[in-house]
């Protein structure tokens, strides 16, 4: 292991590297929990908030190109800190390691792509539906009878290529339909996802029958 690798740990508000920074390590969450953001219209935007098990920065390895994102530690964190000798020999010698990385690189590319589906949708309302329906089966933890997803406003502003304030007025009128229990900057808490499913429902109809009625002469 070279001087750069190391198990460290991280008090909560350490910034570990800057968007535009040069990459030198990568890092593995042993415990605690780390926030990705982005700079978008001069305003710091989370990106997501990584738990324990998880790694980032390996991209600055591999490409060597500098950092694409901002990390800070928000809850006290152990962190493993590779440099890239070590990366390389994890690659080349540990089977597991190569797999589990391209598995990761495979899911941000396919969360890429389902992102830009959703940006397709030209309505706040349709879009933001749609995402949280998408997001309720990959993140959501159910919790009775309510769905708990741990995304928040900024996040999902950024992610759906709107502005947060237009988020919270949605999600308001999502919660003051049933479809959403409460949000904040951290979570939000979906209430019966039939609920959802038949609001999504209507939408497809009401874009079916809006084309028909386009159709007509």
């Amino acid at each position: 292991m070279s001087e750069t690798d190391a198990r460290r740990s991280f008090p909560s508000g350490t910034c570990l590297f800057r968007e535009g920074d040069h990459g030198q390590e990568m890092y593995i969450i042993v415990s605690g929990r780390v926030r990705i953001s982005r700079r978008v219209r001069d305003v710091d935007r989370v990106v997501t908030t990584l738990p324990p098990g998880e790694f980032f920065g390996e991209l600055a390895l591999l490409n060597e190109r500098s950092r694409s994102g901002t990390a800070t530690v928000v809850e006290d964190a152990e962190l493993l800190v590779v440099g890239p000798d070590t990366f390389e020999a994890l690659i080349y010698n540990h089977r597991e390691v190569a797999l589990r990385l391209i598995r990761r690189l495979a899911r941000r590319l396919e969360d890429a792509n389902q992102d830009i589906t959703l940006l397709l949708y030209r309505d706040p309302g349709s879009r933001l539906a749609h995402a949280l329906k998408r997001f309720a089966c990959s993140h959501g933890q159910r919790r009775g009878d309510n769905v708990h997803i741990s995304l928040g406003v900024l996040e999902l502003a950024l992610r759906l290529g709107l502005q947060a304030p237009e988020i919270e007025r949605v999600l308001t009128r999502f919660r003051d339909k049933g479809l959403v229990v409460a949000f904040d900057e951290d979570h939000i808490e979906l209430g019966d996802p039939n609920r959802l499913d038949r609001f999504l429902d209507f939408l497809y109809l009401r874009h079916d029958f809006a084309a028909l009625v386009d159709d007509e002469p």
